[in-house]
C-alpha cells in the first residue's frame, strides 16, 4: 500500500465499518441487477471488528478482505461458490438453479479451519473429474493457523482436508494461489503469492538480500502425488520484502509456455517471470515494462485489444476524484523517488496501469490514454466481455475500513504516539483507530470502447451500492451465456449481480468447457483463438485471476452481431492443437484434448523492417551527459523539470568536402560536440577549443548557415537552461565563425545582448537581401516560470553581424510566449518566408510575411484554440497539394490532465504572498471542476499562508483557487491555458486556413519532441518518423516513457497508418530530443536520433 504510510507512520491504521445490506435493485435497462441474501440465500457477510488488541495498528492488513472462488464442484452444469472469511468461516454455497444457492458449508467439510482465510483456487488436483478447493491463509501470527489448506472433492459433495498429505500446507503469510504446468509434464503445479509485515515495509535496499521462508513466494512441484518446493532451482526472487497481493499466469510471450506476472505492495517493485522452456524461470521485469504501479494490488490478464496478445491491468490506490486525492496526497518528494529508483526500486507510480503487450517482447503503459488509471482503493481488476460485444470490459472492485494513507489521520496518529512517548495523557490504540474514516465506495465498471479507451459505465451499467468489496470473480451463474458477477464484501452481505445482457442486446455469444487429460483434467493454461468475420479473439483458461479469487472453469466469447465463427483454435497444455470451422454461435461446447494433435512448429513469419540499426559506435560515437539539477529544489510548483531540454543536432558540410557534419549540442558542463564526416561514412570527433571554452553553457537549440557571406557554414548555438540566474551571462547566445576548413571561432561583437534562456533558431531571409537573417526563440525566465521570455528577430548586415529587429516586424514577438520550436515556410506560396512557432501554455502562432511585417494571422487561419505543450513542428507537404503542411509535436493524451476548449488546465502566476517570488499555482479538471494539481504540503512550501489558511488536510482537499484567492488577489495574474494536449497533423487548406487534426492514437502516449519526414516505404507519399519521451515529471505524473520511435506512414491525403516497431525497425528506450536524416558519402541516409543523458542512435533503410 502507500509508500508514503511506510514513511511517516510505520503501522497502519484502520476501524470497523458495517455497511447496509444491498437489496434487489429493479432499475431497467441496467446490464447488472443486485440480488439480495434473501434472494439468493447467499448470506456470507465477512464481518471484521477491532478491539483494543487486535486492530490495524497491530496488523497493517486486516482489511484487506478475502477471495471468491467459482466452480462447479459436483458436475451438475452450475457453477457453485466458495467465499474466503477472514474473522468468519469460509462458506461454501451449491447453485440450485435461477440465482438460488444452498450452504452446505458443514455437510462439505470446507469451513477454512479457523484460519483467517484470505485467497482460494479451484483445480481438480488429482485428475479424478471433481474440483478440489485449496485455501490460502495469512495474519495469525501463530503458524498451525496460519497452514493453507486442501480440500480434495470425494465426489459426493464432500471434502477432506488433505494439504499436508500433498505438501502443500503452508504456514507463510500466504495472499493467493495459482494451478498451472509450468513444465509441462502433466500435471498441475501451485504458485503461492505470500507477504511480509509492516516492520519490513520500508524501503531499505539491504532487506532484498534478507530472506525468511514465511514472507516468500514459492512455486510448488507437482511430482504425481505430492509437491515439492522448487523456488529456488525455478529461478524465482525471495527476500523479506514481498508484499504479493496479484497473481496472473499467462503466456505473455506467445511461446507456448505460462509466465508468472505478481504485483507486490509497499515499496517492492513487481516480479515478472519468463518461463525459460526448461524448468527454470527469469525475472524480467526491468526489461519489459518501462514502469510498474507503486502500491500494486490485484491484477488481471486478458487480450483488450484483440491483437492476439495477452495484455495486463494492475491496480494501484489513486483517487479519482479531487477530495479524496487532496486527503491522502503528501509532498511530491522528486528526491526521494529519485532515491527509490536508483537504489533497486525500480520505476514505480501510483496509479493503475494498462500495459498493452506489444508482440510478447515489450509492455506499454496506457492506463492515462485508457482513462482507467485512478480507481481509489482498489482490489480486484477482471478484464471480462461483460456486453457480448467481442471486446474485454473492466469491474474493479474498491474500498477499505480505515483509510490510514489519510494525511490527517497519519498527523493525528503520529501526534498520539508522540504524546504516549513523553508520558503525556493521549488516545488509546482504540480510540486512536476509531478517528479514522473508512473509504466504501461504488464498484468501478468500465466499457471498453475498442479504441484503447474505456467509458466509465457505474452508474448505467452497474446496480451497486457502496461496500468494501475485495475479492471478486466472474461466472455465467444461470447458464444464459453471460457473465454475472460475484464480490466478497468486509461487513455487509456478498455482492451478487445478475448480468441482463441477453435482454437488452442482441449480441451472441460461445461458452466453451474443457475436457483435459490425465492429471490436468480441467485443461488449464488452453488457449482459444477464434476468428470471425475479419476479427479475431484470444483467451487463455487461467482460472485464478483478479484478487484471491478463481474464475469459474469455462470460458465465454462475446461475439457481438457474429452468429458463426469461421475458425476456432485451441492450444493444449501439451501443445497439441485442435481446429474447429463453421461453429454456431449461442450455444456450449466441450473440447477435448485427446481430439487434438501434433502440429508441425510453425515458423515465425518474419516481417522485414524498413529501417534497421546502423553500428551507432562506429558512425557516430556521441553521448549526452545531462548534469544533475533537480529544477523542484529551486521552484517547487513547477508542472516538470525546464533543464532537461537537449540535447539538439545541427546539420551542414563544414569543411566544404560535399559531405554533410553533425554539431550535437551539450549540457552545461559540457561542450558542444562536432563530427566530421569521412569519406567511409564514419564520422571523427573534432574537438574544438571555441566550443569547449563554452562548457559551461547549456546548449539548446543550433543551426548552420553563412552568416558572414564567405562562401562557408557558420554556427548559431542558443544559450539556455533553467540552471542560471536570469542575468547569469551564461544565457548569452553565441555565434561561431568557420575559417572554410571546419575550424571554429566564437566571433565577438557579432550580436546584441540577449541575457536569454533560449530555444530555437531559425534562420531565413526575412528582408529579401540575399543573406540570412533569424529567429530566435525564447523558450523560459529562470526563477520566474512561466513568465514570457525575450524572443528576437535579428537582421544580418550580410556581413555577420546582427540587429534585433522584432519590434520592426511584430513587437508581439518580443514576448511571444515560453516558445520552443519554430519553422519558417512559404504557406500561401507568395515566395516569402512565414514564421510559425509553438511552445508550452501556447498556441500553434502564425506569422504571416507581409513584406516589411509579420502579421499574426493565428485567430483566423483555423489555429485559434490551439493552446497546449507543444515541443516541436516540422514543415512537409504531406498531401501532396504542392503547399506545406505541419506535424506539431505534443504533450500527448497518455496522462492524467484531460484538457479540452471548455475545461483547460490553467496556470496562475503571480507574486501571491509578495515576498519577491513568482508563484505559479496550475490547475486542472477533476470531474467537472478546476482544482489545484498540489497537494497541500507543496502549496504550503511555497506560500506559507496556506498553512494556517489551512490547518488539516481536510480543509483544503475541496478548494478551489477561487477558494483559496479573493477575485482582487487573482484579476491582475498571468492566467495561461492549455485546451489541446494531442500532436496533431495540420493541413494546408489553402487561402491561409489550417485544419488541425490528431495523429493516430500511438502517437498520443508520449510526448512528441523529434520529427522527421521522408517517403520510407519507397511508396512516393511521405512519411514520418516521430520520437520523445520524457521523465523529468513530477512524481504524481510519472515518468512519460512510452514512446520507442514511431514510424508513420502517409498515403499522400494528410492520413496516416502507424507501424510496430517490428514492421519500422526503430525501438528506442530513452528520452529523444532530436531527429536529423544525414546523407552519407555513398549517397545513402542515415536517421540519427539525440537522446538526453544517452548515446545517439542511428538507424539506415533496409536494403537487404
Amino acid at each position: 500500500m502507500r509508500l508514503l504510510r511506510t514513511l511517516l507512520f510505520p503501522v497502519s491504521l484502520m476501524m470497523q465499518i458495517i455497511l447496509s445490506n444491498a437489496s434487489c435493485n429493479n432499475d431497467k435497462g441496467k446490464l447488472f441487477t443486485a440480488l439480495s441474501h434473501k434472494r439468493t440465500g447467499i448470506d456470507f457477510n465477512n464481518i471484521i471488528r477491532e478491539n483494543e488488541e487486535f486492530n490495524i495498528l497491530d496488523y497493517g492488513y486486516l482489511f484487506n478482505g478475502a477471495g471468491v472462488g467459482i466452480g462447479d464442484i459436483n458436475n451438475d452444469g452450475l457453477s457453485d461458490i466458495y467465499f474466503c472469511g477472514n474473522f468468519v468461516e469460509s462458506r461454501l454455497y451449491l447453485n440450485k438453479g435461477n440465482f438460488r444457492f444452498e450452504d452446505i458449508t458443514n455437510k462439505a467439510g470446507v469451513t477454512g479451519g479457523g484460519n483467517w482465510n484470505t485467497g482460494v483456487s479451484m483445480a481438480d488436483i488429482n485428475g479424478d473429474g471433481f474440483l478440489d478447493i485449496y485455501v490460502v491463509s495469512s495474519t495469525d501470527g501463530r503458524p498451525r493457523y496460519r497452514k493453507n489448506l486442501l480440500y480434495i472433492n470425494n465426489g459426493d459433495l464432500t471434502f477432506k482436508e488433505s494439504a499436508a498429505a500433498w505438501g502443500i500446507d503452508d504456514d507463510s503469510y500466504s495472499t493467493h494461489s495459482a494451478f498451472f504446468d509450468y513444465d509441462k509434464d502433466g500435471d498441475l503445479d501451485l504458485f503461492v503469492i505470500n507477504h511480509s509485515l509492516d516492520k519490513y515495509a520500508h524501503p531499505d535496499s539491504a532487506q532484498k538480500n534478507m530472506h525468511d521462508p514465511i514472507y516468500e513466494h514459492k512455486l510448488f512441484k507437482n511430482t504425481g502425488n505430492r509437491f515439492v518446493n522448487a523456488s529456488q532451482e525455478t529461478g524465482m526472487k525471495t527476500n523479506i520484502m514481498n508484499f504479493g497481493l496479484g497473481l496472473a499466469i499467462a503466456d505473455f510471450n506467445n511461446d507456448g509456455w505460462p509466465d508468472i506476472y505478481i504485483c507486490n505492495d509497499y515499496s517492492e517493485q513487481d516480479y515478472f517471470y519468463i518461463n525459460q522452456k526448461n524448468g527454470t524461470f527469469k525475472e524480467e521485469l526491468e526489461n519489459y515494462f518501462d514502469h510498474v504501479s507503486l502500491s500494486s494490488m490485484g491484477n488481471d490478464a486478458a487480450d483488450i485489444n484483440n491483437d492476439g496478445f495477452i495484455d495486463l491491468f494492475t491496480l494501484d490506490m489513486d483517487p479519482e476524484d479531487n477530495y479524496e486525492n487532496k486527503l491522502v496526497a503528501g509532498p511530491d518528494n522528486f528526491d526521494l523517488y529519485s532515491i527509490l529508483k536508483n537504489t533497486g526500486f525500480y520505476n514505480q507510480t501510483t496509479r493503475n496501469m494498462l500495459q498493452i503487450n506489444n508482440g510478447g517482447r515489450y509492455f506499454t503503459d496506457i492506463g492515462q490514454y485508457a482513462d482507467i488509471f485512478a480507481t481509489n482503493w482498489s482490489w480486484s481488476p477482471l478484464l471480462c466481455d461483460l456486453d457480448n460485444d467481442g471486446l474485454k470490459d473492466l469491474y474493479v472492485s474498491n474500498g477499505y475500513g480505515r483509510n490510514s494513507t489519510y494525511m490527517d489521520a497519519i498527523m493525528a496518529s503520529v501526534r498520539q504516539m508522540s504524546k504516549q512517548q513523553r508520558g503525556m495523557p493521549h488516545m488509546s490504540k482504540l480510540e486512536v483507530v476509531q478517528t479514522i474514516p473508512a473509504t466504501i465506495l461504488k464498484n468501478y465498471i468500465f466499457r471498453n470502447n475498442g479504441d484503447h479507451t474505456f467509458t466509465n459505465v457505474t452508474e448505467t451499467w452497474g446496480d451497486e451500492v457502496p461496500s468494501l468489496s475485495n475479492g471478486t470473480a466472474y461466472a455465467d451463474l444461470d447458464n444464459d451465456g453471460d457473465m454475472d458477477l460475484v464480490a466478497n464484501v468486509i461487513n455487509g452481505y456478498a455482492g451478487v449481480y445478475r448480468n441482463n445482457s441477453e435482454k437488452l442486446t442482441t449480441n451472441h455469444y460461445l461458452k466453451i468447457k474443457f475436457d483435459g487429460t490425465g492429471l490436468n483434467k480441467g485443461g488449464i493454461g488452453a488457449k482459444v483463438e477464434i476468428r470471425y468475420k475479419d476479427k479475431m479473439q484470444v483467451q487463455e483458461f487461467q482460472p485464478s485471476r483478479g484478487y484471491m479469487s478463481s474464475m469459474n472453469h469455462e470460458l465465454i466469447f462475446g461475439l457481438g452481431d457474429a452468429e458463426v465463427i469461421d475458425e476456432l483454435k485451441v492450444i493444449w497444455p501439451d501443445l497439441l492443437e485442435q481446429l474447429l470451422t463453421g461453429i454456431k454461435a449461442d450455444q456450449t461446447i466441450v473440447l477435448r484434448n485427446r481430439d487434438a494433435e501434433p502440429t508441425d512448429p510453425k515458423a515465425l513469419q518474419k516481417i522485414k523492417p524498413l529501417l534497421v540499426p546502423a553500428p551507432d559506435s562506429t558512425i557516430i560515437d556521441f553521448k549526452h551527459i545531462e548534469n544533475d539539477y533537480v529544477d523542484f529544489r529551486k521552484q517547487i510548483l513547477l508542472p516538470h523539470f525546464l533543464s532537461t531540454q537537449g540535447p539538439h543536432i545541427a546539420k551542414g558540410d563544414v569543411n566544404n568536402d560535399g559531405l554533410e557534419d553533425l554539431w550535437f549540442s551539450g549540457a552545461a558542463g559540457t561542450p558542444g560536440k562536432l563530427y566530421i564526416q569521412r569519406k567511409d561514412g564514419a564520422f571523427e570527433y573534432s574537438r574544438q577549443q571555441s566550443f569547449e571554452a563554452d562548457s559551461n553553457c547549456e546548449d539548446i537549440g543550433a543551426q548552420f548557415f553563412d552568416a558572414d557571406g564567405d562562401g562557408d557554414i557558420d554556427l548559431y548555438v542558443v544559450s539556455g537552461g533553467n540552471e542560471f540566474t536570469p542575468r547569469a551571462p551564461e544565457l548569452q547566445d553565441r555565434l561561431y565563425l568557420n575559417n572554410g576548413k571546419g575550424s571554429f571561432t566564437k566571433a565577438t561583437n557579432r550580436l546584441p545582448v540577449m541575457i536569454t534562456s533560449g530555444s530555437c533558431v531559425k534562420a531565413a531571409d526575412i528582408d529579401n537581401d540575399g543573406d540570412p537573417d533569424l529567429f530566435v526563440g525564447g523558450r523560459l525566465t529562470p526563477e520566474a516560470y512561466p513568465l514570457s521570455p525575450r524572443s528576437y528577430i535579428l537582421e544580418n548586415n550580410g556581413k555577420g553581424y546582427f540587429t534585433d529587429v522584432t519590434d520592426k516586424y511584430n513587437r508581439s514577438l518580443t514576448e511571444a510566449g515560453m516558445v520552443i520550436d519554430a519553422v519558417w515556410a512559404d504557406i500561401n506560396g507568395d515566395k516569402l518566408p512565414d514564421l510559425i512557432i509553438a511552445g508550452e501554455w501556447m498556441k500553434i502562432r502564425v506569422f504571416k510575411h507581409t513584406g516589411d511585417a509579420l502579421t499574426e494571422i493565428t485567430e483566423t487561419c483555423g489555429l485559434k484554440d490551439t493552446e497546449g505543450w507543444w515541443n516541436s513542428i516540422h514543415a512537409a507537404d504531406f498531401d501532396n497539394d504542392r503547399d506545406i503542411d505541419f506535424i506539431a509535436g505534443n504533450m500527448g493524451l497518455n496522462t492524467r490532465i484531460k484538457v479540452s476548449v471548455s475545461e483547460p488546465a490553467t496556470i496562475h502566476a503571480k507574486d501571491f504572498d509578495n515576498n519577491g517570488t513568482m508563484d505559479a499555482i496550475m490547475g486542472y479538471y477533476i470531474q467537472g471542476v478546476s482544482y489545484p494539481f498540489y497537494a497541500k504540503d507543496d502549496l504550503q512550501a511555497q506560500l506559507p499562508f496556506i498553512k494556517n489558511k489551512y490547518p488539516d488536510y481536510k480543509s483544503y482537499s475541496d478548494q478551489t483557487l477561487n477558494d483559496i484567492f479573493s477575485a482582487e488577489e487573482l484579476k491582475d495574474a498571468l492566467l495561461l491555458k492549455a485546451t489541446l494536449f494531442a500532436s496533431c497533423y495540420i493541413e494546408n487548406k489553402g487561402n491561409e486556413q489550417f485544419e488541425i487534426r490528431p495523429l493516430p492514437r500511438e502517437a498520443q502516449y508520449f510526448p512528441v519532441y523529434g520529427i522527421e519526414s521522408g517517403d520510407y516505404n519507397n511508396d512516393g507519399h511521405t512519411d514520418i518518423i516521430v520520437a520523445g519521451n520524457f521523465t523529468g515529471t513530477r512524481v504524481k505524473f510519472g515518468e512519460q516513457d512510452a514512446g520507442k520511435g514511431l514510424m508513420l506512414t502517409g498515403n499522400g491525403k494528410g492520413e496516416f497508418t502507424s507501424l510496430s516497431d517490428m514492421e519500422s525497425g526503430i525501438f528506442i528506450k530513452g528520452e529523444v530530443r532530436d531527429i536529423e536524416e544525414v546523407k552519407l558519402s555513398d549517397g545513402k541516409s542515415i536517421y540519427v536520433f539525440a537522446l538526453n543523458n544517452n548515446k545517439a542512435k542511428c538507424y539506415r533503410i533496409n536494403d537487404n
